[in-house]
């Protein structure tokens, strides 16, 4: 399903020239706000990840590859240029597929058996990308991952390439993810046996995925003091996620709404880094801050982010980078 021309749905978000910390107040766009955005997107942060043509274990058993079909996808305005919210989801749609596979269980949010009598759940601590080139919607993508379980959290990579152009690096990312108490909402330690329980479909050697994986950096201190406010939300129905809070792709789409907000071009990003801090739920009012400024090396412009509540309980850090 693609939008007509904004993120923004019933009047209850907006996106438009930042300013410093505005009271939310009644959260409505104007025609200004919708027409700078749609020049940028036809997407929405709802839209579901691309359907998948074929899911397998590679070779060796050591990672697991998936084939979607992205002619419907989500695109950048007024191009057949898939949107890179639509990576992020193949990333997050491929990580719940691989461990489908490993653990049997065939839902949305898929538990091995020790996990359900735990009441454990996986949470994305940490993701980082890095883009190459974005696909169109007549490009066939591939997308694999690998990961290594332990104690406390998960380490997964991904790859996604094109195949319609030989295999052509679309992005690459590496993540954390931690062990939390569905119950509590604590984070929780994995029993040995679950952790021995993947040796034979695990690997510490990223480089079977044949790409050149990121490196996480350090992200800024913003504060909103030194910040602008450039979007905001109120959460939805529609963007909590099984496990009860927004979902982590609903957040890149906030975070990528504010870059367009900054005036950068989201067929021009090159990398994007977020750490999830705090969960988020159902009618929390949600302000999304940036600080814009000049790479180092001169390559183009660097967005720090900050996601947090009305009451300023910070929900995330991040960073954007976009070539000139």
């Amino acid at each position: 399903m693609r939008s007509a021309g904004t993120t923004i749905r019933g009047g209850r978000g907006w996106s438009g020239p930042c300013s410093h910390r505005p009271s939310l107040g009644p959260l409505r766009a104007s025609p200004v706000d919708v027409a700078a955005f749609a020049k940028q997107t036809r997407s929405s942060r709802l839209v579901p990840p691309p359907p998948k043509l074929r899911g397998e274990y590679g070779s060796n058993k050591r990672s697991y590859v998936e084939e979607y079909d992205v002619r419907e996808a989500e695109t950048l305005a007024e191009t057949d240029m898939v949107s890179p919210v639509v990576v992020a989801k193949i990333i997050e749609s491929l990580a719940i597929g691989h461990f489908q596979e490993l653990s049997g269980d065939r839902s949305d949010v898929p538990r091995s058996a020790e996990m359900k009598d735990l009441d454990l759940t996986f949470m994305l601590s940490r993701i980082t990308f890095s883009f190459a080139d974005l696909p169109s919607t007549s490009d066939t993508i591939e997308a694999e991952t690998c990961f290594k379980p332990q104690k406390v959290s998960f380490k997964r990579d991904f790859a996604v390439r094109n195949k319609t152009a030989g295999g052509a690096a679309v992005a690459a990312a590496t993540s954390t993810y931690v062990l939390v108490n569905f119950k509590t909402r604590k984070l929780s330690i994995a029993p040995k046996e679950m952790v021995d329980q993947y040796a034979d479909f695990s690997t510490k050697d990223s480089s079977i995925l044949g790409a050149s994986l990121p490196r996480k950096g350090k992200l800024a201190s913003l504060s909103p003091d030194d910040a602008e406010v450039c979007s905001s939300y109120v959460v939805e129905a529609s963007d909590i996620d099984l496990n009860g809070h927004v979902g982590a792709s609903v957040y890149i789409h906030w975070i990528l709404d504010s870059a367009v907000a900054q005036g950068q071009r989201l067929d021009k990003i090159s990398s994007l880094d977020v750490e999830y801090k705090q969960e988020c739920f159902l009618g929390e009012r949600i302000q999304c801050l940036t600080r814009s400024q000049d790479a180092e090396d001169g390559s183009g412009r660097e967005i720090d982010h900050l996601v947090q509540t009305e009451e300023e309980n910070v929900l995330l850090r991040a960073r954007s980078s976009f070539h000139a």
